[in-house]
């Protein structure tokens, strides 16, 4: 399961898309929009994407991750403008046993932070907002 959307995340449906009796360890990552940020007060963050791109990009890291370890994964990432507390990015991985199912979720959340076309763009206290660096299309070697 992956998906990028404009709703409430769910993290419960991807821990349950990636359970099984087989498997002994889930694990899940929940991403929320913090309230301080490099030391300013955020009162929002701005997500932007072209969809039809992320969603096969996040596609490719689930499958990827699912080749480098005996896990189960599925991914979520939301798009729009979101308050503090509420989650950008859920993640789920399961397996046997534990260190894959770890080792799974991190990898995938590092991918995502590093690879996904999504751009955020902070909002603070006061009224100003800047774009935050993230993935960078063109940069060289970005594929991992």
């Amino acid at each position: 399961m992956r998906r990028i959307t404009r709703a409430a995340l769910k993290p419960a449906a991807l821990v349950a898309a990636v359970s099984s009796p087989r498997r002994g360890a889930v694990v899940s990552f929940s991403g929320v929009v913090r309230a301080v940020h490099a030391g300013r007060r955020v009162t929002a963050v701005a997500y932007d994407c072209f969809a039809p791109l992320a969603e096969k990009e996040l596609e490719r890291i689930l499958r990827q991750a699912e080749k480098k370890w005996p896990v189960a994964a599925a991914a979520a990432h939301r798009v729009g403008e979101l308050r503090v507390g509420q989650a950008s990015l859920a993640v789920a991985a399961a397996s046997t046993h534990r260190p894959e199912a770890f080792a799974a979720c991190r990898w995938i959340v590092e991918q995502v932070k590093r690879r996904l076309p999504v751009w955020k763009k902070e909002r603070y206290t006061g009224g100003e907002g800047r774009w935050l660096p993230g993935c960078a299309l063109h940069r060289a070697g970005s594929r991992a």
